[in-house]
């Protein structure tokens, strides 16, 4: 799948989703465009919502993850994550990053492999991570709620 971005002449742009498909001749072909009206001004971030109005739990969940990573490993600051998590999950975050401080001598950055999410109902997300730094994998569980228009690591396991 591709996204491709056309600017229009009143400085408009539009995006296009290309998705191929093979069809009985061997042959690829175009078989479905998506049309995503957008100006200057657009937002993929926040006009993606769910009909209840919070984020899409996908991205959402991808940007938490990058920055718990980071924030264990001591790229970000702890805090810059007290309004995404609840108190207890922040305080666990705080002490796994001091006691991983010094044993990070060379920086790598964590990539995100894999996330799946399991929406138990309309206001809470279970979500899996697999996250690996250098050669080394590891596995993150975090629970999400709805709190208002954005969601709440509530609880949070890191493997």
């Amino acid at each position: 799948m591709k996204i491709k971005t056309i600017k229009l002449e009143d400085e408009s742009l539009v995006l296009l989703k290309i998705q191929p498909t093979l069809n009985q001749k061997d042959l690829w072909e175009q078989v479905e465009l998506d049309l995503i009206p957008s100006n200057k001004y657009f937002n993929i971030e926040t006009n993606f919502k769910l009909n209840n109005g919070l984020p899409d739990p996908k991205y959402w969940t991808r940007k938490l993850v990058t920055g718990i990573a980071e924030a264990l490993i001591g790229e970000r600051p702890v805090y810059q994550l007290i309004k995404w998590v609840s108190f207890e999950v922040y305080q666990e975050i705080e002490k796994q990053s001091k006691q991983r401080s010094g044993m990070n001598s060379q920086r790598i950055r964590p990539i995100i492999r894999s996330i799946r999410i399991e929406l138990t109902n309309d206001k809470v997300i279970e979500a899996t991570a697999v996250i690996q730094k250098g050669k080394r994998g590891r596995g993150m569980g975090l629970r999400l709620e709805a709190e208002s228009d954005r969601w709440r690591c509530t609880e949070l396991l890191v493997a």
